[in-house]
């Protein structure tokens, strides 16, 4: 796995970031969406794998799931799995708070 940095420390990240808003970054052709939900991070494909509309205009419910603005399928931002029973999968990237910075994992 390589890691990106995204900030320099948790309390740039954390001042970046109001609660539950994304911001988008291309990594090697690919759209990532980083979310912020409370103090937490989390990062995931921007493009839903259903509608391909882009889940940034979506938002994050009380659940950790991002809602597609379009027709609302919910996807876990712990495993990416979709919740309300249709058979699509998120790809999620994991996200880690170090001493140095804040970082996305990518594959």
């Amino acid at each position: 796995m390589h890691w990106i940095k995204l900030f320099v420390s948790e309390v740039e990240a954390l001042q970046f970031f109001e609660k539950q808003k994304f911001f988008t970054l291309g990594v090697n052709d690919q759209k990532v969406c980083i979310a912020r939900f409370g103090a937490s991070f989390y990062g995931f494909k921007s493009r839903c794998p259903h509608a391909g509309v882009s889940l940034s205009e979506g938002y994050i419910n009380d659940n950790l799931e991002v809602v597609c603005p379009l027709h609302g399928y919910r996807f876990s931002l712990l495993d990416g799995r979709e919740v309300s029973g249709h058979n699509c999968h998120l790809p999620i990237y994991p996200i880690e708070i170090r001493s140095d910075g804040v970082f996305l994992g990518w594959y």
